[in-house]
């Protein structure tokens, strides 16, 4: 309510309500009118700001409804639990002694028993001092609870939060939760959860993150390999977990898989079994890796490649689709597939609709000719040869042209080097640090033809890729041209094409650290 004008009024506030019940405030305005009681006088106003911080930043608006009451002469005396509820912030204080001073507002704190005598330096200072200590025992708090969390995660231990994707095993334990904090206390259920060891791999998540990144090593899209999860059904985290996602307090329908996800479980040190502390590694291999260190470096690099960025359109759903060239306009047209009159699929040149090869018949050509290809025992010559890699050499190599660069750039700022000087010592170090970033990738990159080396069964193989893999496959072992085709004749899918070896071309060495 508002108060009346030269009132005695209280101010309470609570951080954190947990339960949504405001059972922090109001005992607090019960312990508030226990004093004004003492005092000989009567509460006849109240401000109130539940589940709100009083550090700088967070908007309290009944605090501020209480300056202005102040200033407009409202109010006569402030009845506070401690000094911490009105601030923990010394600007703040300090403005609310200004307005006091000047309107004549007394400050009384129940715990302390006492008003603050802030017409005297000894009150404000007394004032100021209560609310700093406050401050330094929340920040003093708050570095403990960093502190402890950093130190488990430096000894390899999960520091709680949600479960991330590829980790924890079931230990047989089982902890009862309550599932509805905020409800009365007679109200509350409980159910029982098991304990998982987030130190080990859910060895199903995990393998599905190890052949997301030999897809994308391989050269297949993004949106590709998201087809392939929608098309197989894998789910996340939170859906094998049974997890509702809320936001803004809101249940929020799981979207499924996205490419920020995919790059964010890819490229996190976790994946790499790196121990992080507030996104940074406080440990180096405090688990088992999932996926190895150079290869999250490689992946972190191909997702950087301004190169990779997916152009706009939908995700091809066929084989030869915007991979087929148009023999007759002979220019680099592409084919995509479309139904023809009467809605059969079929391969069309993008430009002048050239071509009608039926699209299945031709995808099932042209997977049999691949096969038969692959099926020979000469396969191994298909295959890039990778680079042999010194790996902790170019790792510190990097740690050293990188410290090269802070180095260049602190003797610039303090006048010991030249601009140019300092320029070139960086340029140098930063194109360095590409081109090992760059043999870091060909040394982890994985030829979509790599299952075929130790296969025995070329078919079997084939018919376990994603057709992401597949159409990489084609790209790379052979070059597809598609032929007129006479609409009124039915024209045997060989005649309609013509398929061209490619000759591999294998990776170039990367030059290694002297």
């Amino acid at each position: 309510m508002s108060p009346a004008v030269a009132a005695v009024v209280d101010y309470c506030r609570i951080s954190y309500d947990k339960r949504g019940d405001s059972e922090g405030v109001e005992t607090q305005h019960l312990e508030n009118v226990e004093s004004a009681e003492e005092l000989c006088e009567e509460i006849t106003g109240t401000y109130v700001d539940n589940d709100l911080s009083a550090f700088s930043g967070v908007e309290r608006p009944e605090y501020q409804r209480l300056l202005a009451d102040m200033a407009a002469d409202k109010v006569r005396l402030i009845i506070v639990r401690h000094a911490d509820r009105l601030h923990r912030d010394v600007e703040e204080v300090t403005q609310f002694i200004k307005v006091a001073r000047a309107h004549k507002v007394k400050l009384y704190s129940g715990m302390k028993g006492s008003f603050y005598n802030l017409e005297k330096a000894a009150g404000r200072k007394e004032l100021v001092a209560d609310t700093l200590s406050a401050s330094y025992e929340s920040d003093h708090r708050g570095e403990r609870v960093s502190d402890a969390r950093k130190r488990q995660a430096r000894n390899g231990v999960y520091g709680g939060g949600i479960r991330p994707y590829g980790w924890g095993v079931d230990t047989g334990r089982v902890r009862s939760v309550c599932i509805n904090p905020r409800a009365p206390i007679s109200e509350r259920r409980y159910e029982d959860r098991p304990v998982l060891d987030m130190t080990q791999h859910n060895e199903e998540e995990a393998a599905e993150i190890q052949r997301w990144a030999k897809e994308l090593l391989a050269g297949v899209p993004t949106d590709q390999l998201l087809r392939d999860l929608a098309k197989r059904g894998v789910k996340t985290a939170s859906q094998n977990d049974g997890r509702s996602l809320k936001r803004r307090g809101k249940v929020m329908e799981a979207q499924g898989w996205s490419a920020r996800t995919i790059k964010q479980i890819l490229t996190h040190p976790r994946t790499s079994g790196h121990a992080v502390h507030q996104g940074k590694i406080v440990r180096r291999d405090a688990y088992k890796p999932i996926i190895p260190e150079d290869t999250r470096q490689a992946l972190i690099t191909l997702f950087a490649d301004p190169a990779r960025k997916k152009s706009p359109g939908n995700t091809p759903r066929w084989l030869g689709s915007l991979i087929a060239l148009c023999d007759r306009c002979d220019d680099g047209t592409v084919a995509t597939v479309r139904n023809n009159s009467r809605g059969e699929p079929v391969y069309r040149c993008r430009s002048k609709g050239h071509c009608l090869a039926k699209a299945e018949a031709l995808d099932a050509y042209l997977a049999r000719v691949l096969v038969k290809r692959l099926s020979r025992e000469d396969v191994q010559d298909l295959l890039p040869v990778n680079v042999d890699v010194d790996v902790a050499a170019l790792r510190e190599e990097i740690v050293t042209l990188n410290q090269a660069k802070k180095n260049a750039a602190r003797k610039f700022a303090l006048n010991q080097w030249d601009e140019e000087t300092a320029d070139e010592v960086i340029t140098t170090a930063t194109a360095r640090i590409a081109e090992i970033r760059e043999t870091f990738r060909q040394a982890s990159a994985d030829s979509p033809l790599a299952e075929f080396a130790a296969s025995d069964d070329a078919q079997r193989t084939w018919d376990g890729l994603s057709l992401g893999r597949k159409r990489e496959i084609l790209k790379l072992l052979v070059t597809v041209k598609l032929l007129p085709t006479d609409r009124r004749r039915n024209v045997p899918v060989k005649d309609c094409v013509i398929i061209t070896p490619n000759k591999p071309t294998p990776p170039q060495p990367g030059r290694l650290a002297a």
